[in-house]
Protein backbone atom coordinates (compact mmCIF):
# COMPACT_ATOMS: atom_id res chain seq x y z
CA UNK A 1 0.00 0.00 0.00
CA UNK A 2 1.14 3.36 -0.96
CA UNK A 3 2.23 5.81 1.71
CA UNK A 4 0.88 9.40 2.10
CA UNK A 5 4.27 10.59 1.09
CA UNK A 6 4.17 8.39 -2.26
CA UNK A 7 0.12 9.72 -3.01
CA UNK A 8 1.59 13.61 -2.46
CA UNK A 9 4.74 12.78 -4.80
CA UNK A 10 2.56 11.22 -7.71
CA UNK A 11 1.85 13.64 -10.55
CA UNK A 12 0.57 12.48 -13.18
CA UNK A 13 2.64 12.57 -17.09
CA UNK A 14 1.57 16.71 -18.51
CA UNK A 15 2.02 14.82 -21.70
CA UNK A 16 -0.32 15.20 -24.62
CA UNK A 17 -3.89 13.79 -24.35
CA UNK A 18 -4.29 11.11 -27.12
CA UNK A 19 -7.41 9.39 -26.15
CA UNK A 20 -9.98 11.21 -23.97
CA UNK A 21 -14.19 9.50 -23.13
CA UNK A 22 -16.19 11.88 -21.57
CA UNK A 23 -19.65 11.24 -20.32
CA UNK A 24 -20.40 7.99 -22.00
CA UNK A 25 -24.00 6.36 -21.05
CA UNK A 26 -24.60 3.21 -22.39
CA UNK A 27 -27.74 1.07 -21.95
CA UNK A 28 -29.06 -2.09 -23.46
CA UNK A 29 -32.56 -2.19 -22.84
CA UNK A 30 -33.13 -1.61 -18.85
CA UNK A 31 -29.45 -2.30 -17.99
CA UNK A 32 -26.94 0.51 -17.73
CA UNK A 33 -23.52 -0.52 -18.77
CA UNK A 34 -22.10 2.71 -18.75
CA UNK A 35 -23.62 5.75 -16.73
CA UNK A 36 -21.46 8.86 -17.57
CA UNK A 37 -18.00 7.57 -17.65
CA UNK A 38 -14.82 9.74 -17.96
CA UNK A 39 -11.37 8.14 -18.91
CA UNK A 40 -7.96 9.83 -20.38
CA UNK A 41 -4.87 8.25 -22.11
CA UNK A 42 -1.75 10.65 -22.76
CA UNK A 43 0.58 9.93 -24.80
CA UNK A 44 3.33 6.94 -23.96
CA UNK A 45 1.49 5.92 -20.96
CA UNK A 46 0.19 2.33 -19.95
CA UNK A 47 -2.87 2.78 -18.47
CA UNK A 48 -4.93 0.23 -16.67
CA UNK A 49 -8.92 -0.02 -16.77
CA UNK A 50 -9.84 -2.21 -13.85
CA UNK A 51 -13.46 -3.04 -12.07
CA UNK A 52 -15.59 -5.95 -10.81
CA UNK A 53 -16.99 -8.16 -13.26
CA UNK A 54 -20.30 -6.02 -14.92
CA UNK A 55 -18.34 -2.91 -14.08
CA UNK A 56 -18.46 -1.52 -17.96
CA UNK A 57 -15.16 -2.99 -18.80
CA UNK A 58 -15.31 -4.07 -22.27
CA UNK A 59 -18.52 -2.31 -22.98
CA UNK A 60 -16.06 0.83 -22.39
CA UNK A 61 -13.66 -0.68 -25.01
CA UNK A 62 -16.86 -1.59 -27.34
CA UNK A 63 -18.22 2.04 -27.35
CA UNK A 64 -14.33 3.29 -28.34
CA UNK A 65 -13.84 0.78 -31.25
CA UNK A 66 -17.28 2.03 -32.37
CA UNK A 67 -18.65 -1.47 -31.93
CA UNK A 68 -21.60 -0.14 -29.65
CA UNK A 69 -23.14 3.20 -30.39
CA UNK A 70 -23.16 5.32 -27.16
CA UNK A 71 -26.43 7.11 -26.07
CA UNK A 72 -24.44 9.91 -24.50
CA UNK A 73 -21.00 11.66 -24.63
CA UNK A 74 -17.99 11.92 -26.53
CA UNK A 75 -14.88 9.76 -27.58
CA UNK A 76 -11.97 11.97 -28.96
CA UNK A 77 -8.63 10.48 -30.30
CA UNK A 78 -6.37 13.53 -30.12
CA UNK A 79 -8.29 16.34 -31.49
CA UNK A 80 -10.73 14.28 -33.64
CA UNK A 81 -13.93 13.15 -32.25
CA UNK A 82 -14.75 9.41 -33.22
CA UNK A 83 -17.70 8.63 -31.73
CA UNK A 84 -19.90 8.44 -34.85
CA UNK A 85 -17.61 6.54 -36.86
CA UNK A 86 -17.48 2.78 -37.64
CA UNK A 87 -14.91 0.33 -36.85
CA UNK A 88 -13.27 0.26 -39.78
CA UNK A 89 -12.97 4.07 -39.01
CA UNK A 90 -11.68 4.18 -36.11
CA UNK A 91 -8.84 1.52 -36.60
CA UNK A 92 -7.52 3.93 -39.83
CA UNK A 93 -7.40 7.28 -37.61
CA UNK A 94 -4.87 5.16 -35.20
CA UNK A 95 -6.71 3.10 -32.96
CA UNK A 96 -5.90 -0.96 -32.62
CA UNK A 97 -7.32 -3.53 -30.37
CA UNK A 98 -6.29 -7.08 -28.92
CA UNK A 99 -9.38 -8.92 -27.63
CA UNK A 100 -9.19 -11.43 -24.21
CA UNK A 101 -9.28 -14.56 -26.91
CA UNK A 102 -6.27 -14.46 -29.34
CA UNK A 103 -7.60 -14.26 -32.76
CA UNK A 104 -6.03 -15.88 -35.06
CA UNK A 105 -5.74 -17.53 -39.10
CA UNK A 106 -4.56 -20.99 -37.91
CA UNK A 107 -3.63 -21.84 -41.26
CA UNK A 108 -1.54 -19.03 -41.86
CA UNK A 109 2.39 -18.60 -40.50
CA UNK A 110 3.33 -16.29 -37.64
CA UNK A 111 4.50 -14.05 -40.90
CA UNK A 112 1.83 -13.97 -41.93
CA UNK A 113 -0.41 -13.39 -39.60
CA UNK A 114 1.04 -10.12 -38.84
CA UNK A 115 1.53 -9.23 -42.84
CA UNK A 116 -2.30 -9.65 -43.00
CA UNK A 117 -3.06 -6.50 -40.46
CA UNK A 118 -0.81 -3.93 -42.92
CA UNK A 119 -2.74 -1.11 -44.00
CA UNK A 120 -4.95 -1.46 -47.30
CA UNK A 121 -6.22 1.53 -47.54
CA UNK A 122 -4.16 2.80 -50.80
CA UNK A 123 -5.48 -0.76 -52.43
CA UNK A 124 -7.72 -2.29 -54.51
CA UNK A 125 -9.24 -6.15 -54.65
CA UNK A 126 -6.52 -6.84 -57.06
CA UNK A 127 -3.32 -5.74 -55.64
CA UNK A 128 -4.08 -6.59 -52.42
CA UNK A 129 -4.38 -10.64 -53.81
CA UNK A 130 -1.70 -9.87 -56.48
CA UNK A 131 0.43 -6.84 -54.82
CA UNK A 132 4.34 -8.08 -53.37
CA UNK A 133 4.19 -6.68 -49.53
CA UNK A 134 6.49 -3.88 -49.49
CA UNK A 135 9.64 -4.62 -47.96
CA UNK A 136 9.41 -2.00 -45.26
CA UNK A 137 6.00 -3.45 -44.27
CA UNK A 138 8.02 -7.06 -44.08
CA UNK A 139 10.78 -5.31 -41.76
CA UNK A 140 8.38 -4.00 -39.79
CA UNK A 141 6.50 -7.28 -39.45
CA UNK A 142 9.52 -9.31 -38.88
CA UNK A 143 10.81 -6.45 -36.16
CA UNK A 144 7.64 -7.31 -34.35
CA UNK A 145 7.95 -10.55 -34.55
CA UNK A 146 11.31 -10.48 -32.92
CA UNK A 147 10.58 -7.94 -30.20
CA UNK A 148 7.74 -10.46 -28.87
CA UNK A 149 10.28 -12.93 -28.91
CA UNK A 150 8.62 -15.49 -31.58
CA UNK A 151 11.24 -15.18 -34.21
CA UNK A 152 12.08 -18.83 -33.53
CA UNK A 153 8.55 -19.58 -34.48
CA UNK A 154 8.11 -17.26 -37.42
CA UNK A 155 7.16 -19.72 -39.93
CA UNK A 156 5.60 -21.60 -38.00
CA UNK A 157 0.95 -22.36 -38.40
CA UNK A 158 -0.44 -20.11 -36.00
CA UNK A 159 -2.72 -22.63 -34.92
CA UNK A 160 0.64 -24.48 -33.81
CA UNK A 161 1.13 -22.20 -30.90
CA UNK A 162 0.57 -22.11 -27.12
CA UNK A 163 -2.41 -19.60 -25.59
CA UNK A 164 0.32 -17.13 -24.58
CA UNK A 165 2.69 -17.46 -27.83
CA UNK A 166 -0.81 -16.27 -29.71
CA UNK A 167 -1.32 -13.53 -27.29
CA UNK A 168 1.86 -12.48 -28.04
CA UNK A 169 1.45 -13.28 -31.99
CA UNK A 170 -2.20 -10.79 -31.39
CA UNK A 171 0.23 -8.38 -29.77
CA UNK A 172 2.76 -8.15 -32.88
CA UNK A 173 -0.11 -7.79 -35.02
CA UNK A 174 -1.73 -4.51 -33.17
CA UNK A 175 1.42 -2.93 -34.25
CA UNK A 176 1.53 -3.44 -37.55
CA UNK A 177 0.03 0.02 -38.29
CA UNK A 178 2.00 1.85 -35.87
CA UNK A 179 -1.38 3.27 -34.17
CA UNK A 180 -1.69 5.70 -31.79
CA UNK A 181 -3.31 3.74 -29.22
CA UNK A 182 -3.09 0.14 -28.64
CA UNK A 183 -6.60 -0.97 -26.62
CA UNK A 184 -5.28 -4.70 -24.52
CA UNK A 185 -8.79 -6.54 -23.05
CA UNK A 186 -7.35 -8.68 -20.68
CA UNK A 187 -3.79 -9.85 -22.22
CA UNK A 188 -2.86 -12.28 -19.54
CA UNK A 189 -5.91 -13.86 -18.87
CA UNK A 190 -5.71 -18.24 -19.66
CA UNK A 191 -2.18 -17.82 -20.26
CA UNK A 192 0.19 -20.00 -18.79
CA UNK A 193 2.02 -18.56 -15.66
CA UNK A 194 5.53 -19.11 -17.70
CA UNK A 195 4.13 -16.73 -20.45
CA UNK A 196 2.71 -14.50 -18.43
CA UNK A 197 6.27 -12.44 -17.52
CA UNK A 198 6.69 -12.50 -21.38
CA UNK A 199 3.57 -10.66 -22.08
CA UNK A 200 4.22 -8.25 -19.60
CA UNK A 201 7.67 -7.98 -20.19
CA UNK A 202 6.61 -7.31 -24.10
CA UNK A 203 4.27 -4.48 -23.20
CA UNK A 204 6.35 -2.43 -20.94
CA UNK A 205 9.58 -2.51 -23.59
CA UNK A 206 7.08 -1.81 -26.37
CA UNK A 207 6.11 1.50 -23.70
CA UNK A 208 9.57 1.98 -22.93
CA UNK A 209 11.22 1.42 -26.60
CA UNK A 210 8.95 1.90 -29.15
CA UNK A 211 6.90 5.01 -27.10
CA UNK A 212 3.94 2.78 -27.52
CA UNK A 213 0.56 4.21 -25.81
CA UNK A 214 -1.98 1.54 -23.86
CA UNK A 215 -5.05 1.24 -22.25
CA UNK A 216 -5.32 -2.26 -20.41
CA UNK A 217 -8.50 -4.19 -19.06
CA UNK A 218 -6.86 -6.48 -16.19
CA UNK A 219 -7.82 -8.54 -13.86
CA UNK A 220 -4.69 -9.57 -12.22
CA UNK A 221 -4.03 -6.64 -9.76
CA UNK A 222 -0.24 -7.32 -9.82
CA UNK A 223 0.12 -7.40 -13.02
CA UNK A 224 -1.77 -3.63 -13.20
CA UNK A 225 0.02 -2.45 -10.75
CA UNK A 226 3.69 -3.62 -12.40
CA UNK A 227 2.79 -2.10 -15.59
CA UNK A 228 0.25 0.87 -15.16
CA UNK A 229 1.58 4.70 -15.00
CA UNK A 230 -2.27 5.28 -14.26
CA UNK A 231 -5.15 3.51 -13.72
CA UNK A 232 -9.06 3.78 -13.51
CA UNK A 233 -11.08 1.89 -11.55
CA UNK A 234 -14.73 1.27 -12.50
CA UNK A 235 -17.85 -0.08 -10.29
CA UNK A 236 -21.90 -0.39 -11.34
CA UNK A 237 -21.28 1.13 -14.83
CA UNK A 238 -19.30 4.52 -13.84
CA UNK A 239 -16.19 6.23 -12.48
CA UNK A 240 -15.10 5.29 -8.96
CA UNK A 241 -11.59 6.62 -8.47
CA UNK A 242 -8.48 7.11 -10.74
CA UNK A 243 -4.80 7.86 -10.12
CA UNK A 244 -1.65 6.14 -8.99
CA UNK A 245 -2.08 2.34 -9.28
CA UNK A 246 -0.93 1.38 -5.79
CA UNK A 247 -2.99 4.57 -3.78
CA UNK A 248 -6.21 3.91 -6.54
CA UNK A 249 -6.12 -0.21 -6.00
CA UNK A 250 -5.76 0.49 -2.23
CA UNK A 251 -9.02 3.01 -2.11
CA UNK A 252 -11.44 1.64 0.18
CA UNK A 253 -14.33 1.81 -1.97
CA UNK A 254 -12.14 -0.12 -4.61
CA UNK A 255 -11.96 -3.16 -1.75
CA UNK A 256 -15.54 -2.45 -1.24
CA UNK A 257 -16.42 -3.18 -4.76
CA UNK A 258 -14.36 -6.14 -4.85
CA UNK A 259 -14.44 -7.51 -1.65
CA UNK A 260 -17.23 -6.47 0.24
CA UNK A 261 -14.48 -5.09 3.00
Amino acid sequence: MASASDEADYVRSDAETVLRVEGVKKTFGGVTALDGVDLEVRNEEIVGLVGPNGAGKTTMFNCIMGEHEVDAGSVHLGETEITDMDTPQIVQTGISRMFQLARVFPELTVRENVLLNQDHREENMLSTLFQDTNEEVIRRAEELIDFVDLTHLIDEQAGNLSGGQKKLLNLACTLLTEPDVVLLDEPTAGVNPNLVDDITDSIIDLNRERETTFLIIEHDMDVISEISDHVYVFATATNLTDGEPSTALSDPRVLEAYFGE
